[in-house]
């Protein structure tokens, strides 16, 4: 199998598009032993422009969009303190989200206020949305950069906090402590807080309340390249439309918000600084339409991703590790 490499032309930089010569003889097999054969061909654009675009490969099946995740990564983790909405389809192949479709979803990298974040994460568009529905992107290395600069010192020296209030019913506002560490075991939970620097308390009602300070600002691991890195804005109650949060804020009080964010030192993160971070994100941001079947593969240091609002079906799976 042949393939061209090319950018999409609504973008000219980020991700590369990488096609079939010959889309019609193109197959699945084919495809696995290219990314097997070309591994390091692979990793060089992810390193350096942080994304892949795979588009005109015969991937229909969920099966088959499973055995091209594990091509990219050989080990797939499961999904766990992930905080969106999310189906196991198989294996540790998850829907993508299940936010409502009228929501747009905010820039972030996946896991990134976890101990040990995903070094990759892989998306397929299984159904394209009819209206809608893409999944944004944006280099992290460039709003490093990009980021007024006030705002980034306070991220880079104090880093931040973020808070989650888990409920321990079978419904409740959002998920549950047992679905976020898929499973119902509490000394497993616990096991697993200690492992990786969480805070923890649960409460007499069999909520769980967690807290961890984490970087906002990192050096990607193998390139060395600084990097805006943390879900600040995504965590923070203001991420929430005015109606709903002071519904949230009347019923639940700061303190006991499903989640919230304050920098490092505990100190609130402000309206105006917020504002900064969420203008450059999206000033910043990469939108193409979907294609069916196409497989985005993203460096997750170096690449954040978002979801913007849609209508009519829409399936995208996803993997990481």
């Amino acid at each position: 199998m042949q393939v061209k490499t090319s950018n999409l032309e609504l973008t000219r930089t980020l991700p590369l598009l990488i096609e079939p010569v010959d889309q019609e003889s193109a197959s699945l097999n084919d495809l696995i032993e290219y990314i097997s054969r070309e591994r390091s061909w692979l990793d060089k654009p992810l390193l350096e422009q942080g994304g892949v675009l795979l588009r005109g490969f015969t991937i229909q099946e969920i099966d088959e969009f499973q055995d091209v995740a594990q091509a990219l990564i050989p080990e797939l983790k499961p999904y766990v303190e992930g905080q969106s909405p999310r189906t196991k389809v198989t294996g540790n192949v998850y829907t993508s989200t299940e936010f409502p479709a009228q929501f747009r979803i905010t820039l972030h990298n996946e896991l990134s206020y976890t101990k040990t974040p995903p070094p990759r994460i892989v998306f397929h568009c299984h159904i394209a949305p009819e209206t809608g529905g893409e999944t944004p992107i944006v280099d992290c290395r460039k709003l490093y950069h990009e980021m007024p600069s006030e705002i980034l010192a306070k991220f880079e020296e104090r880093g931040v906090r973020y808070v989650k209030n888990m409920h321990g019913q079978e419904r409740g506002i959002g998920k549950s402590w047992m679905d976020y560490f898929e499973t119902s075991d509490r000394d497993q939970v616990e096991a697993y807080l200690k492992e990786n620097e969480i805070e923890f308390e649960w409460t007499p009602d069999g909520n769980l309340r967690t807290w961890s300070i984490r970087p906002g600002t990192m050096a990607h691991p193998v390139t060395g390249e600084m990097l805006w890195f943390n879900q600040a804005d995504l965590w923070h109650i203001t991420n929430v439309n005015e109606r709903n949060r002071a519904q949230l804020l009347q019923r639940f009080g700061e303190e006991n918000l499903p989640t919230h964010a304050y920098y490092g030192d505990g100190s609130p993160i402000t309206d105006e600084d917020l504002a900064g971070v969420r203008k450059t994100l999206w000033d910043t941001a990469v939108i193409f339409p979907w294609q069916q079947g196409d497989v985005l593969a993203l460096d997750n240091f170096s690449v954040a991703h978002g979801r913007m609002p849609y209508e009519g079906p829409r399936k995208i799976l996803v993997a990481m590790g």
